[in-house]
């Protein structure tokens, strides 16, 4: 996966321990000059604190936050994704760091209704983590050793929940879900409306064409088209919601669609999702 390729990157340090705050909240702190230095060498001084802080703010780190650590937020089931909860900071080191990541409202995870329910069990046990490499975004770190908790903000490049058996689902930097490719293509519902009225309709002919969209599509989601109808069959097929983001797979829907006979006139949506 994508996360492993990162973390075996030499630039990656994983956080584990209280020291290793305390040595990053030093470096990305401003350390003025001892005022006992002569100005030469508290320029020195100065330059050194600069470039330790630099350098402190330039690299990735790795941390895992445990169960009681981080909160899901709301299932999107059209989508089958579900959130974290961004209104707190994500809790970590023996709950002595608390991390606050730009965009962690954006992050969703791929899962079907039995996985949320298979992995809040798995957290009321503590067995579930959710590991994020970031970056700090170079503000001051908050708080002390003398209170044993520090604050620090940044952004993130890779989000990965893992149990006991390894990695279970993973977004990008983005917050996008990625590594879970669609296994089936389905036609969830099929509407005309005419002048005859409203009614429900199928769509016969196009499921292999779909398979072969599902096939190159990087995750799973679903998609909303209209269309017209003319001489009984789809014409103007165009997606108008699409939760994949992926203009290819779109395309590729809709001119699969596009031709497929379903009797009537007049407009008509269907409702496609991968799964």
């Amino acid at each position: 996966m994508l996360l492993i390729a990162l973390l075996v990157a030499a630039d990656v340090v994983s956080i584990t321990q209280e020291s290793q705050i305390k040595d990053l909240c030093a470096a990305l702190r401003e350390q003025p000059a001892d005022p006992d230095l002569d100005p030469a060498q508290a320029a020195e001084a100065v330059k050194a604190a600069q470039a330790r802080r630099e350098d402190a703010a330039s690299r990735w780190y790795r941390l895992e936050v445990p169960s009681k650590g981080f909160k899901f937020g709301r299932y999107r089931a059209q989508d089958k994704q579900i959130e974290l909860d961004g209104d707190r900071p994500l809790r970590a080191v023996d709950n002595m760091l608390a991390l606050d990541l730009d965009g962690i409202d954006d992050v969703a995870f791929h899962a079907a209704p039995e996985q949320v329910s298979a992995w809040s069990k798995e957290k009321k046990a503590g067995t579930l983590r959710l590991i994020v490499v970031w970056k700090p975004s170079g503000d001051r770190c908050a708080g002390s050793a003398a209170a044993e908790s520090w604050r620090i903000a940044g952004k993130a490049r890779s989000w990965e929940l893992a149990d006991a058996q390894g990695t279970v689902a993973a977004a990008d930097a983005e917050g996008e879900p990625v590594g879970v490719a669609p296994r089936s293509v389905k036609i969830e519902k099929v509407t005309l409306e005419s002048d005859d009225g409203t009614r429900e309709a199928r769509l016969p002919g196009v499921q292999r064409d779909l398979e072969k969209c599902a096939a190159n599509a990087q995750r799973t989601g679903s998609l909303l088209l209209t269309f017209n109808v003319q001489g009984g069959r789809v014409r103007d097929p165009q997606v108008i919601m699409d939760s994949l983001r992926d203009e290819k797979v779109a395309g590729c829907v809709a001119r699969a669609v596009s031709g497929a006979e379903v009797g009537g006139s007049g407009h008509g949506t269907a409702a496609i999702s991968l799964e």
